[in-house]
């Protein structure tokens, strides 16, 4: 096709200049505590059920919150439970089933001074986005999300990561018009 060389020119030159720009993180830089990046935490009462828990994520605008029993972190309940274990399921009436129903019981955790390589870790070997960071005596005290990392990555290193070149699809423009 007529674009075809241009497109590989310029592929070839965003691969040339990526190489040539690439910055390698230092350990110092991704040796950050977490206390610096969590957020405050929400708390749900264990007693509470399902409706009163996920309208606390709603009025809160979070994707999860930690589940108590007299201050002691008891489990973590977000978004991913809605999906996996309510959401097109006959589970009944939400404002009758306890929110220990659909919790993750005994979450993962991290503690303030933990850095962020630990929960990057955490996150990654459990495939979870978010990390309860709690004190000694396993009161929560904040949470740190994916978000929370990727947004510390971004202001950390903009150039890097906001003039990523686009990843094209090549195949797309060879497509065939028509029928």
């Amino acid at each position: 096709m007529l674009y075809d060389s241009a497109i590989d020119e310029e592929l070839a030159q965003m691969d040339q200049d990526l190489e040539t720009s690439k910055k390698v993180l230092e350990a110092s830089e991704i040796l950050v505590p977490l206390r610096q990046l969590m957020r405050d935490c929400v708390t749900i009462d264990i007693e509470a059920n399902t409706q009163d828990a996920i309208d606390l994520l709603i009025e809160n605008h979070i994707g999860a919150a930690s589940v108590v029993e007299d201050g002691i972190l008891r489990g973590i309940f977000g978004e991913r439970d809605l999906l996996r274990k309510v959401l097109n399921k006959d589970v009944g009436d939400l404002a009758k089933i306890p929110v220990t129903q659909f919790m993750k019981a005994d979450p993962k955790t991290a503690g303030p001074d933990d850095m962020l390589d630990t929960a990057v870790l955490y996150m990654a070997r459990g495939r979870f986005r978010h990390l309860p960071i709690v004190d000694e005596n396993q009161h929560p005290i904040g949470m740190v999300s994916i978000r929370d990392v990727i947004s510390y990555l971004v202001d950390s290193f903009p150039h890097e990561v906001l003039t990523l070149p686009p990843n094209p699809i090549r195949d797309a423009l060879k497509a065939r018009e028509g029928a």
